[in-house]
């Protein structure tokens, strides 16, 4: 009995870790609501969804690559 009830243990440590993990990588993986304003030229903001919020991120970071090569 005392050693099922170490690998129930083991195996609920294990799916937390498991689940935690998970839970932080889908937290830090992109952009949530309210990280990104796009700024229009008549001054007024937009706050996109998550999903078009990191398009927005991805296009970004390109353009900076861009930029930093033809510095070189």
């Amino acid at each position: 009995m005392r050693k099922v009830l170490g690998r129930l243990f083991f195996l609920s440590v294990a799916a937390g870790a498991a689940y935690a993990l998970r839970y932080y990588l889908e937290g830090s993986a992109g952009a949530k609501k309210g990280d990104v304003q796009v700024v229009l030229d008549t001054g007024a903001t937009l706050d996109p969804d998550p999903a078009d919020a990191q398009e927005f991120v991805d296009i970004a970071r390109k353009v900076l690559e861009i930029g930093e090569q033809q510095a070189r």
